[in-house]
């Protein structure tokens, strides 16, 4: 047997195993890496340092280059990849060049000292939680190109004030400061400070994560033209105090209020035949709860840890009750 051909993988494994990092990239320039995507058409993507143990690598103000030489060969840079600059706190600016046309899941993750972000025109696409964890994110402009994001691609971004999307893209659109995508479910959070948001009719369905770790958030009115809320929707509105649901909505998803401590009460429309699991669960202000007469299953830690409710009525509809659905309800009598 030819051993020469495990050789490296095995070099891989045992500098892995010892916490050595591997280099994740084909060659480096002024300070970034690069992967070639396409020698033919010399297409690179901007890249991370090693594959592990790489965290802030870059730092300060940096822009990204449209044209790179490497061994006398001139590459166009037209992504950034997953991970990229992931972790890199530091940073505090990125230009992007409008040669790139995606920008990768994770690419700037946790980058807590980026504080704007300007997309190009030329991009089409980022990635889900591309931008997660940018703590000090406080504005973003969108590019006409880009028809649509992962609802969760700001998660995190506790201080993200202002979403500007371009008038000329057609599939996205600003609507009372809350950006949604072509299909009208929401996209992202409302800006920081804005503390009351009615979802216009023109809405269908609240999209997952659209509304996650909106802790300024008090009050939301959800229309009738409304048939769906979507898992973790609202999860982490801790200042949310008000929600009313319109009578359409027939399903309630999964963690999709969890952790909203400041409900007090919580009034689920008939229209509604379930309620995913841990919807409400750590929902610890709630002290009335009224299910619809449609509902048929509760499921698993519904309303688990909500230890101020002191009643409940299930409805004859309900035939099924998910595990640990009132765990912890202590103050049920």
């Amino acid at each position: 047997m030819n051993t020469t051909i495990f050789k490296p993988i095995l070099l891989v494994i045992l500098m892995l195993l010892a916490g050595i990092s591997v280099s994740a990239y084909d060659f480096a320039s002024d300070g970034l890496y690069y992967n070639i995507l396409s020698e033919k058409d010399r297409t690179v993507e901007v890249t991370r340092q090693y594959s592990s143990h790489d965290y802030g690598y870059v730092s300060g103000n940096i822009e990204i280059p449209r044209k790179v030489l490497y061994n006398k060969k001139t590459y166009t840079v037209t992504s950034i990849g997953e991970y990229a600059f992931s972790h890199c706190s530091g940073l505090t600016s990125v230009t992007i060049p409008n040669s790139v046309t995606s920008i990768g899941s994770f690419a700037f993750e946790d980058c807590s000292g980026l504080t704007s972000v300007t997309i190009p025109n030329s991009v089409t696409s980022i990635g889900s939680v591309a931008f997660q964890g940018c703590s000090g994110l406080t504005s973003v402009t969108i590019g006409n190109s880009v028809a649509s994001i992962t609802p969760n691609i700001f998660y995190g971004c506790t201080k993200l004030g202002h979403i500007n999307v371009n008038p000329e893209n057609m599939n996205l659109s600003s609507i009372d400061g809350v950006v949604y995508n072509k299909d009208a479910s929401t996209l992202l959070c409302c800006p920081k400070g804005k503390t009351a948001v009615t979802v216009p009719n023109s809405v269908t369905s609240i999209g997952s994560f659209a509304f996650v770790g909106c802790s300024g958030l008090t009050s939301v009115t959800i229309p009738n033209s409304v048939t769906s809320i979507g898992s973790n929707a609202f999860e982490n509105c801790s200042g949310l105090t008000s929600v009313t649901i319109g009578n359409s909505v027939t399903s309630i998803g999964s963690n999709a209020f969890e952790n909203c401590s400041g409900l007090t009460s919580v009034t689920i429309p008939n229209s509604v035949t379930s309620i995913g699991s841990n919807a409400f669960e750590n929902c610890s202000g709630l002290t009335s709860v009224t299910i619809g007469n449609s509902v048929t299953s509760i499921g698993s830690d519904a309303f688990r840890g909500c230890y101020r409710l002191t009643s409940v009525t299930i409805p004859n509809s309900v035939t099924s009750i998910g595990s640990f659905a009132f765990e912890d309800c202590s103050g049920l009598t």
